[in-house]
């Protein structure tokens, strides 16, 4: 009673403390809030953030102090009603009762399982580790490079509030300034949050799927995630999807020990957990909402009698996973507002005409996506495996169907097919039912052909062949799927101890990022990218011919003016990259007028 009463107290304190801190920022002048936001800017200058965006601000800010004084209100007054419902406080437990419930589980899963499916479970998180591991030391990709110098690099009053681009996940981008501040910047330290969540999700599916179902299919579900073309290769980049897999995962398991105990403990779990992932991606709506109405249908066949009283709980649940939403993202929807966090502009048009004239195209696209790193008869395979799993297991059938009720909807409502890498966290689904299909094929077999095979031997042949053949068709069909830029590195490197102070180095998109990341990565100050160029420096220009770039071109864009230059030279000339020098003339010259800044970017940013 007492933890409950704590736990309360702080949601109320918590919307409380942010109405007034929205309330004092919102009595701020536009002068020194200017003034800050070209201190950190890299050419100290913003130009786009004008009185007219600062009175928008400001009466956001006034709007969301009065909504979370409201929150905290509401609050109060539904806490002091939980708290005296007896029903409430009776049954289920807390603290206490959860975490027996999770010591009682991982001794029984201890004691129930031979060593030597220990074992292989263990070898096979093994592999899937390292099949992650190996894709550490790639090039850097355009999203991740971007990532990081245009929101890692900021402070984090910056990075929870600017969302002028989707790239800005934003708690992987608070892990990733975090990695990389503690162990120096580098692909690896860039991805290790990525990374360790990608790992992290292996034995966590692996215990859901035991608890669901049984040992044999954990052990082949779990083999087919390691395996996974898809998880590898978003689990060693920098971005945040494998983030939302884990916390996916977690929230089915509190979610499943909700139901079975009616803990309180678990159905705040399934809120935070949510949140969390929500704050990595908004793309996690369709998970969140998946797993919600999961788990409605879980209690609706599961209970009768007492099932008003657990569902009470559920929608307690739902309440404050969207409170806690709100108020991780409330810095975001008070400078862009709240429609810019589930359809961006940058994602282009929406328009239902456009929706359905391109999404069959798009859901080809998720098909090939999915396709490339297995093969056209594994997939149809899969797909059967997937129908025949939803016609024999009634598990399964409620979790597949929640899914398809969490995504389709919300689709439709965007008008708009997300981009095939936000559907990864469906490939826990497809394979979770071959792993089901999979285990009753086998069972067959032994019924009709191979009577004396233990079901212990067959399951444990299968999971490994699973594993070498799905990681062999993985790692093959991710290799070179996605543009690296190995020619930034390499560019770097070589100008590293050419350029003196009052030189510059240009780069225009797809360049700029990955030449940026690669000047932090390898010790070149930041400004060489920002300041100058000055009378008798040297300006280096990264030229993209594949893109119809020329140095004149590149010049033109940051506003240079190229007769204020030498005839550019070639000094470096590579496969998909060329590098010129010209050396600026005495005079003047027409500077850059773009801001890069947390609340405007340049138009080539993408």
């Amino acid at each position: 009673m007492r933890r409950a009463a704590l736990m309360w107290s702080l949601m109320i304190l918590v919307p409380a403390l942010l109405a007034v801190l929205a309330w004092w920022l919102s009595r701020l002048a536009f002068t020194p809030v200017r003034a800050y936001l070209d201190g950190l800017a890299p050419d100290h200058e913003v130009e786009t953030y004008d009185p007219a965006f600062h009175a928008r601000v400001l009466a956001n800010l006034r709007w969301a102090a009065r909504l979370l004084a409201a929150m905290a209100l509401g609050i109060a007054v539904a806490g002091r009603r939980v708290l005296t419902f007896s029903s409430f406080r009776a049954e289920g437990g807390g603290w206490a009762s959860f975490r027996a419930d999770l010591s009682k589980g991982i001794g029984d899963l201890s004691k129930r399982t031979s060593n030597t499916h220990k074992r292989v479970v263990l070898l096979v998180i093994i592999v899937g580790a390292i099949l992650r591991i190996v894709m550490l030391r790639k090039a850097v990709i355009y999203d991740e490079a971007f990532t990081y110098v245009y929101y890692a690099v900021r402070p984090v009053q910056v990075i929870l509030s600017d969302y002028s681009y989707p790239n800005n996940h934003i708690l992987h981008t608070l892990l990733v300034k975090l990695s990389t501040a503690v162990l120096g910047l580098g692909t690896v330290s860039l991805r290790l949050p990525a990374l360790l969540a990608g790992i992290a999700v292996m034995p966590l599916f692996y215990a859901f799927t035991r608890a669901m179902f049984n040992r044999y299919i954990a052990l082949l579900a779990v083999s087919f995630v390691a395996a996974s073309g898809v998880l590898i290769e978003y689990s060693a980049l920098a971005r945040g999807y494998s983030l939302t897999w884990m916390f996916m995962v977690m929230g089915w398991m509190a979610g499943r020990h909700f139901v079975k105990t009616n803990n309180n403990v678990s159905a705040l779990l399934v809120a935070v957990f949510n949140a969390l992932g929500m704050w990595t991606i908004t793309s996690m709506i369709y998970i969140s909402l998946s797993t919600y109405i999961w788990l409605v249908f879980y209690l609706i066949f599961t209970y009768d009698s007492s099932l008003s009283k657990r569902m009470y709980r559920l929608v307690m649940s739902m309440m404050l996973f969207a409170l806690l939403t709100f108020v991780l993202y409330s810095p975001v929807i008070i400078v862009h507002g709240l429609g810019q966090l589930f359809y961006h502009p940058t994602m282009g048009d929406n328009s239902w005409e456009h929706f359905l004239a391109t999404h069959q195209e798009s859901s080809f696209e998720l098909w090939a996506y999915f396709n490339d790193t297995a093969s056209t008869w594994v997939s149809l395979v899969g797909f059967l495996g997937l129908v025949y799993s939803a016609y024999i297991s009634s598990k399964f059938r409620l979790l597949a169907l929640a899914t398809l009720l969490g995504t389709v909807p919300m689709v439709v409502i965007q008008s708009m097919v997300a981009p095939p890498r936000v559907w990864g966290f469906t490939l826990f689904i497809f394979h979770l039912s071959s792993a089901i299909a999979l285990f009753y094929l086998l069972k067959l077999l032994q019924e009709v052909a191979f009577k004396k095979l233990a079901k212990r031997t067959r399951t444990l042949v299968a999971s490994l062949i699973v594993l070498a053949g799905m990681g062999w068709l993985g790692m093959k069909g991710i290799q070179d799927r996605l543009e690296r830029f190995p020619d930034a590195r390499e560019i770097v490197l070589h100008l590293r101890p050419l350029l003196r102070q009052g030189d510059r180095l240009l780069a225009e998109f797809p360049y700029e990022a990955p030449v940026e990341f690669y000047c932090q990565a390898l010790g070149l100050p930041r400004a060489a990218m920002y300041d100058g160029p000055v009378p008798g420096s040297v300006l280096y220009v990264v030229v993209s011919p594949g893109d119809d770039q020329t140095p004149e071109s590149v010049m033109r864009h940051y506003d240079l003016l190229p007769e204020s230059f030498d005839t550019p030279e070639l000094v470096q000339d590579r496969k998909r990259s060329e590098v010129y020098a010209a050396r600026m003339h005495g005079g003047r010259t027409a500077l850059v007028d773009r801001p890069l800044s947390p609340w405007s970017a340049p138009s080539d940013r993408r």
